[in-house]
């Protein structure tokens, strides 16, 4: 009978352990009006919206046209960045060749295109790999490898 028991049990545990960690999800009505606004100014054409809330910045994830996007916003409505998923043919030719000549070998499992600050300055970022061993790397436009900003998953 005891066994019976912990065999109930054990199902229940399991969806438990499988539940994506929703802590940092924040329902649309949580979101400040000033957030949501700028956010649809920017973004008009949107769907599977998502907010997240990240320190005290609200992060949008969603879709265009059934292409990934993910946005970062403060709490007065500024867009911090934003980027999208790219096809890896996309990426400008100067940072295909950085990653040809530095990252010999690694193919590119994921390319985003990456705007930063007010001015949306335009970084690329891309997710390599080569035998189970992942490296993400962020480039200018003109194929440099930068540090900042840092690549945002």
């Amino acid at each position: 009978m005891k066994l019976s028991r912990h065999l109930l049990l054990l199902p229940g545990l399991l969806l438990l352990a499988c539940n994506k960690d929703d802590s940092d999800d924040v329902k649309p009505n949580e979101v400040p009006e000033v957030v949501k606004t700028s956010f649809a100014t920017r973004f008009t054409t949107v769907t599977n919206l998502e907010w997240e809330k990240k320190g005290d910045d609200y992060e949008a994830e969603f879709d265009v046209n059934t292409v990934d996007y993910k946005a970062l916003l403060n709490p007065s409505g500024t867009i911090l960045k934003y980027k999208y998923d790219i096809p890896t043919a996309e990426l400008p030719a100067a940072v295909q060749a950085t990653i040809t000549q530095k990252y010999a070998g690694m193919r590119i499992d994921e390319a985003e295109k990456l705007f930063q600050g007010t001015e949306e300055t335009t970084f690329y970022q891309v997710d390599l790999d080569s035998n189970g061993q992942d490296k993400d790397v962020v480039f200018s436009a003109d194929g440099q490898e930068v540090t900042t900003p840092a690549y945002w998953d």
